[in-house]
């Protein structure tokens, strides 16, 4: 309802309420008015009502196109409901169909939870039968790796072997070639002995020519004055030739065993070892010490010790070793070596390299290897650490080239009651080295200073070429004669 027509009800509503009130009194009170006010009051109240009624056939008018416009409005409504009403079954259809999907979803839903159990089953039986697979090409891998590094070892010794026999043949040509030097100088030192003989025969006839010319011609002073100048002269060549035949003779002596050892303490060289090494999961540093001297054979010189004194020893387990490092020590001069050598006469013999400078810093005297290691049936023996010494004989025997067999028992005839063992150094009776004792019975000769094999000394090893290097050592000793072992 708009406002229009709520005035227009309410002035009805006023009117009609004025028309039931009674006018008589007040008309009687009021007959004293002139009639003229009475005839307006009429006339007005005409106009009113005739402009009541004409605003509410306005308002009804406009009421009836208001009821219009809410009947159009309703039918659209009522068409709005009637198409909702249509949407609302259609979808009541839908849940319909839908609520038998989601059964027939359930039920699917169902078998798929059987087929999931049923999977799952098959998924466990086939991820055992992974398992047991990979387990399976793990062994069949391990074992191909295994197959794989034993045919690498077995390649990497033939490689050994093959670049042994090489360095054998290269050594065998070497020694040859060494023998033949030697011999040379042997021939040498012959040819020179007998030139001395012959001089020493010349001079001597000399002597005697001129004592007879002395005892003869006394008489003649002037004369024997100028033979005396010319004699004086040959007597001095006769001097220096008669020294070195003293020279020679010297070393045709045998040298006294107390000499020798005391030459030796005054001369030794303490060699100190120190390793690193990984022992069941721990790191380990060992030192080790041995007692030796300086050697040369004319060209090189070398301090010599025996496997043994090392940590590099044939029966030890020795590929847990790092690294290895030496210090000669002699007095309060030092010296660390790079290298550590391995001679070709025995692989037992370990030997260090020394320049000429560097055993000038060190001191002590020098020992060179023998020229004539058979020229006395006996040797002075001096143990490892210097503690002992004696003479021993030893004798050649056939089977066993380069070596030569000590006297195996006990003996005490200088200093002590001691037997052979390895690593103590043997000497001639002309106060040369002889050899090393490689053990308790054999002494390898060394008149030579070829090495074999080499490691450096005061670095990591390399795996490889360490492994190589003791490979190599262990397969030179094992083909050593049974009495060498």
């Amino acid at each position: 309802m708009n406002k229009t027509l709520l005035l227009i009800i309410c002035d009805f509503l006023l009117l009609t309420l004025l028309s039931l009130v009674d006018w008589e009194e007040e008309t009687k009170s009021e007959d004293t008015l002139p009639a003229d006010s009475g005839e307006q009051s009429v006339s007005s109240m005409a106009m009113m009502e005739q402009d009541l009624l004409d605003t509410l056939k306005a308002s009804l008018e406009e009421e009836q196109v208001a009821q219009e416009q809410l009947q159009d409005e309703t039918q659209r409504s009522q068409k709005e409901l009637d198409d909702a009403e249509k949407r609302i079954d259609e979808r009541d259809a839908s849940i319909q169909d839908l609520r038998g999907d989601l059964e027939l979803a359930s039920a699917r839903e169902d078998e798929l939870a059987v087929e999931k159990e049923t999977l799952q089953e098959s998924a466990k039986q086939a991820k055992e039968s992974i398992v047991d697979l990979e387990l399976r090409y793990q062994s069949l891998e391990s074992k191909a790796k295994q197959t794989e590094a034993q045919a690498r070892l077995l390649q990497e010794e033939l490689d050994d072997k093959l670049e042994q026999i090489k360095r054998k043949e290269e050594a065998l040509k070497q020694e040859q070639v060494a023998k033949k030097e030697a011999e040379s100088r042997i021939q040498e030192l012959n040819i020179q002995v007998r030139v001395s003989d012959e001089q020493k025969r010349m001079l001597q006839e000399n002597v005697d020519t001129l004592k007879g010319e002395v005892v003869a011609e006394r008489a003649e002073r002037k004369e024997l004055q100028a033979q005396t100048t010319q004699m004086a002269e040959g007597i001095t060549e006769l001097a220096e030739r008669s020294q070195d035949l003293t020279e020679e003779f010297r070393s045709s002596l045998p040298v006294n065993a107390n000499t020798l050892f005391s030459k030796f303490n005054q001369s030794r060289i303490v060699t100190t070892f120190t390793s690193d090494r990984y022992y069941r999961g721990q790191k380990l540093k060992d030192d080790e010490q041995a007692m030796t001297i300086l050697v040369s054979d004319g060209e090189s010189i070398y301090a010599l010790s025996h496997l043994s004194s090392t940590p590099l020893g044939l029966g030890k387990s020795s590929l847990g070793y790092r690294r290895v490092s030496s210090e000669l020590v002699r007095g309060d001069a030092r010296l660390v070596p790079p290298v550590l050598e391995f001679l070709a006469l025995d692989p037992r013999i370990a030997a260090t390299r020394v320049s000429k400078e560097e055993a000038e810093s060190l001191g002590g005297e020098l020992f060179y290897t023998a020229l004539k290691p058979f020229k006395f049936s006996e040797a002075i023996l001096i143990d490892e650490k210097g503690d002992y010494y004696g003479e021993v004989e030893f004798k050649l025997t056939a089977n066993t080239p380069g070596y030569v067999r000590m006297q195996s028992k006990v003996f005490s005839r200088i200093f002590g009651d001691f037997s052979p063992t390895k690593g103590d150094l043997v000497f001639s009776k002309t106060g040369e080295l002889l050899g090393l004792m490689v053990d308790s019975r054999y002494c390898a000769l060394i008149n030579n200073l070829l090495s074999e094999e080499s490691l450096p000394m005061g670095k990591q090893f390399d795996r490889d070429e360490f492994k190589k290097v003791l490979e190599s050592l262990r397969y030179r000793y094992e083909q050593l004669p049974n009495e060498l072992r």
